[in-house]
């Protein structure tokens, strides 16, 4: 087991002590089988010194839980590096950025809150995938979509936050402009609720997404600033019909040939 740069194998040792009396011991993940889950699986650097490697791995089940790992973790300088499934595969994997780091998966926080049929929201957690989301609209049917990108075993936050695109209308397309409302927790273990969130007892947290005072939410997406454990999708209303058809545009010149295929 490799320890996080800086950080003692002893103090390491200790933190991983308390991360266990955080999460349960079945949720902080050492063995090198376990960390090995966490590898970039499309790294050209497979197996090299400079690979991308983490040093543990830490699965929590709750914003509270959340907080006291970054508050351990702030302790004893442990870098983290949160994700919400690490199968948004173009937008980034599970593999950490900084060798060493300790892996917060929240892939155990997938939890649908909320889906409001009548003002086309859906509250969720990190660990959502397009599919959950698919499936629990379904299954209720309710007349909603979701904007589905083409990875949709993905997370709902994280494709978001990677500023992650899909294939109907704006402003639901363009999947960061459709959340609204974050649950973050901040680098010093603080719990923050951006727009309407903001205020006690608000009923309008995912219909609003500017609230009241300076509009924060930028700075949690493809950032460090902190970590998402809930936010707000806004979902398209179902409409009376559509067409689902291709348009193929072919442009000739003497060196090449291109096509642009585009979807109405």
């Amino acid at each position: 087991m490799s320890v996080p740069p800086g950080v003692s194998e002893q103090n390491f040792e200790q933190a991983l002590r308390r991360f266990r009396s955080v999460v349960g011991a079945d949720w902080v993940f050492t063995s090198d089988e376990d960390v090995a889950l966490y590898r970039d699986a499309y790294s050209p650097l497979w197996s090299e010194a400079e690979e991308k490697v983490a040093s543990a791995a830490v699965a929590p089940d709750s914003a509270e839980q959340v907080q006291e790992i970054v508050r351990i973790a702030n302790e004893f300088r442990i870098p983290l590096y949160p994700i919400s499934t690490g199968r948004n595969l173009g937008y980034g994997g599970s593999a950490p950025v900084l060798s060493g780091s300790v892996v917060l998966d929240l892939k155990r926080m997938n939890r649908i809150l909320e889906v409001d049929e009548r003002n086309a929201y859906a509250l969720v957690e990190p660990g959502v995938s397009y599919f959950d989301l698919y499936r629990y609209i379904q299954e209720r049917g309710l007349k909603l979509w979701i904007d589905c990108p083409d990875p949709g075993w993905g997370s709902v936050i994280g494709n978001a936050l990677d500023h992650g695109c899909g294939y109907t209308m704006n402003p639901y397309r363009d999947h960061f402009a459709a959340q609204c409302g974050m649950e973050v927790v901040t680098g010093a273990g603080e719990l923050v609720r951006t727009g309407m969130g903001a205020l006690p007892g608000s009923r309008t947290w995912q219909q609003y997404k500017y609230g009241f005072g300076p509009y924060i939410d930028g700075i949690f997406s493809q950032s460090n600033f902190g970590v998402v454990t809930k936010m707000g999708v806004w979902l398209m209303p179902e409409p009376e019909c559509y067409i689902d058809g291709n348009v193929n545009v072919s442009a000739t010149t003497t060196s090449f040939r291109s096509w642009i295929t585009c979807r109405i």
